[in-house]
Order: structure tokens, then C-alpha cells, then sequence
């Protein structure tokens, strides 16, 4: 999973680098290519190696971003006293659903179980 504030996703040699806990913006950020590997340089003198993603993990963490931005404006609707309206239900359900579809349908196969819905 991607922290936005610490972690770091890009495109380099025609593949998707992740550079986990990075602290630099990648804007500015300077790299070092050694090895076939690839790795940020943090100011402090560290350097983050780059983890090589693959396509699928590249589009999951895609849904997942998707998600986490459709969940802050659900709960910004939420905040503002708004509530939800349908509209706002099928969309986080439905970006829950796109970006954990085996979670989502075991977790209503237990719900439907135990018959709470």
C-alpha cells in the first residue's frame, strides 16, 4: 500500500519503481542507477532502493489510491453535514468493490450467513 506522504511510485526504464518510506518529493528528488537497480537519494545521504513493481501491482495500487481519494470525499460529505445519498453509497461501494473484489464478496457471503442484511 501506498503512504503518499512517505512512499513514492515512478516510471524509470520502462518499468514502475516503489520506493518505500521515501522522504523526498520526487519532483526533486536525485536517483542513482547501479546494479540494475535503481534508488532515491534522501538529503540526509540515505539512499531508498526502489523495489521493481509488477503490472498487477502497479494497477492495485492504482485502485487503492482511487479508493483512498474517493473515501476522503465521502467523509468530507460526511463532515460538512450533507450525509450521503445514493449516489455517494454506490460510489464508495463500488471503488471498495473495484479495489478488493475477493474481500468485498466474502465479506457479503458472511453478511448474507448470518442474515444482517
Amino acid at each position: 500500500m501506498i503512504r503518499r506522504e512517505m512512499d513514492a511510485m515512478l516510471w524509470f526504464v520502462d518499468r514502475w519503481w516503489w520506493f518505500p518510506t521515501a522522504s523526498t518529493d520526487l519532483y526533486s528528488a536525485e536517483f542513482e542507477w547501479r546494479d540494475d537497480r535503481l534508488y532515491l537519494l534522501e538529503p540526509d545521504g540515505s539512499a531508498v532502493e526502489g523495489n521493481q513493481l509488477s503490472e498487477t501491482e502497479v494497477e492495485q495500487l492504482t485502485r487503492e489510491e482511487l479508493l483512498a481519494d474517493v473515501l476522503e470525499l465521502a467523509a468530507a460529505k460526511l463532515r460538512s453535514g450533507e450525509g450521503w445519498d445514493e449516489g455517494t453509497t454506490g460510489d464508495v461501494l463500488g471503488e471498495i468493490l473495484h479495489a478488493y473484489p475477493k474481500h468485498v464478496k466474502k465479506a457479503l457471503a458472511l453478511v448474507l450467513l448470518w442474515g444482517r442484511f
